[in-house]
């Protein structure tokens, strides 16, 4: 059973789930909002941000296809944080109670959800990771392994501006040049426009 494949679901389930489109900039939803629905990107890119009281912004997430957001819905009455599309994106919307059913009748979709609450334990885990990383360049080498073995692979996609992963990574547009840089006059890395290729002493 998996939350990405429709058919594999509960009917009851199944009938609930609707799809919603989002064009660039778009809010799915926005901080304390009422909390009614899961989401699973099956297209584009969404970042959830939160606004602090000194209008601030923090990213807690960027999802991309196959990424979950809004699992807190199932456990909260409010979003905590707001959601907005960096690109043209779709989602599938699975409403709160009856996913909630579903999961307690039935064990294999738990596994699934409990797989996707692990990973984003991960993923947070590598943000905090990363802030403790105080040189530039170090900080990115790491972020870069991490995406790589993801990907299974040693090529990651430059498909985001490079001012909004800086922001990710807690640096400065000109800090992330700098450190892109530096990895490529040291050999670490080569990269064209949309590619870094980690060099095999690096993706190690």
């Amino acid at each position: 059973m998996d939350l990405l494949t429709l058919n594999s679901l509960p009917e009851e389930l199944r009938n609930a789930v609707v799809h919603h489109d989002l064009s660039t900039g778009e809010t799915l939803f926005q901080q304390g909002d009422p909390a009614s629905s899961f989401f699973i990107v099956e297209t584009g890119r969404i970042k959830l941000v939160r606004y602090t009281n000194d209008d601030k912004v923090v990213t807690f997430q960027v999802a991309e296809q196959g990424n979950s957001l809004g699992e807190i819905a199932l456990f909260s009455e409010t979003y905590p944080c707001s959601a907005v599309a960096e690109v043209p994106s779709r989602v599938i919307r699975y409403p709160k109670e009856p996913l909630l059913s579903a999961i307690r009748a039935n064990p294999e979709l738990a596994e699934d959800f409990m797989a996707m609450l692990v990973q984003k334990i991960q993923d947070l885990k590598l943000r905090i990771e990363l802030r403790d990383i105080r040189a530039a360049h170090e900080r990115l080498l790491r972020y870069l392994r991490y995406l790589a073995q993801s990907n299974s692979e040693s090529v990651v996609n430059v498909d985001r501006p490079l001012k909004e992963i800086a922001a990710d990574l807690g640096l400065t547009p000109e800090t992330l040049s700098r450190a892109l840089a530096r990895l490529e006059r040291e050999g670490k890395i080569a990269r064209t426009r949309l590619q870094i290729t980690l060099q095999r002493s690096s993706a190690a």
